[in-house]
């Protein structure tokens, strides 16, 4: 079977740079969900929701565009549900981990993802990996180092602190790995197709123990609606880093998303209180000075 033609745009580092923290501003307050339900709902309920709903959406815009995406079984399908499972299973530890601990912390232990995601890139994409790329992931990583020690955590040295660092980790592979298949599928597929497959992959996957354990546990239809938000904000951010992925190669966008623990410390401060300290203000600077790195045009 011949590849999709490429669809990529040219490439636009200080626009991706802006659609990447377009689509993090989205997906922040969706990685917090398990602590904005207090309990309300079990992890795996929420990450249901955020795909059924997604899948709900990109339905109905492919319904209004007149997109026939039931006619023709993508060739890149296997992709899209190896990014489902990616995104399934980075989705659910990230909301564990901020659940059990403050939200800056498992943000930024999460953003080693940027490591992780460099070195795939180069390995497997065979992107041109620059010194350029490595300054920067390393200024945010120091960043993201000084956010985590600043952090006044009274669970810090608990069991349960330390099942979420894992858990963050955890969530950090799975995000890098998709990553990667998003970079490859921008290029060669429309926004709509590339939202539709993945949300309904996850959605479908999920449905099942979901349904069994709302039956067991009696959970409250209201509870569930409580949370319908979860799905259109997704897609909202998914497009933002679809759009950011075709104007810049992953090893570029990498370092960039570690803005995220810019984003949660604010959504921490505003929703719980949460007040950075001195430590977390300097990482914060450095992690936007990684960023600005990469948006500097060496001489010729």
């Amino acid at each position: 079977m011949t590849p999709p033609a490429a669809i990529g745009q040219r490439e636009n580092i200080p626009a991706a740079l802006f659609l990447a923290l377009l689509g993090m501003s989205a997906f922040t307050p969706i990685f917090a969900a398990g602590k904005l339900a207090g309990g309300m709902l079990p992890i795996v309920a929420l990450v249901w929701l955020r795909f059924a709903g997604g899948a709900a959406t990109i339905l109905c815009v492919a319904s209004v565009k007149k997109i026939p995406l039931h006619k023709q079984l993508s060739p890149l399908w296997k992709l899209h549900l190896m990014r489902a499972v990616c995104g399934v299973g980075g989705l659910a530890c990230a909301v564990y981990a901020a659940s059990v601990m403050p939200l800056a912390d498992a943000t930024a232990i999460g953003l080693t993802k940027g490591i992780f995601a460099i070195a795939l890139a180069g390995l497997i994409l065979k992107e041109l990996v620059t010194g350029r790329h490595w300054i920067a992931g390393a200024m945010s990583m120091l960043g993201a180092y000084l956010v985590v020690q600043s952090a006044d955590s009274v669970a810090q040295n608990s069991e349960m602190a330390i099942v979420g660092a894992i858990a963050a980790i955890a969530s950090a592979l799975f995000m890098a790995a998709e990553s990667l298949i998003m970079r490859y599928i921008a290029q060669r597929e429309d926004t709509v197709t590339i939202l539709a497959y993945v949300n309904v992959f996850a959605a479908l996957f999920l449905a099942v123990p979901v349904i069994w354990l709302i039956a067991k546990d009696g959970i409250a239809v209201s509870d569930l609606i409580a949370f319908a938000w979860l799905g259109p904000l997704a897609i909202v951010g998914q497009s933002f880093n679809i759009s950011a992925y075709r104007r810049a190669g992953a090893a570029t966008l990498a370092p960039a998303f570690y803005a995220t623990v810019v984003l949660s410390a604010l959504f921490g401060y505003a929703v719980w209180g949460e007040v950075p300290g001195p430590e977390a203000l300097v990482g914060a600077l450095l992690i936007l000075a990684g960023g600005a790195v990469l948006t500097l045009r060496l001489g010729r």
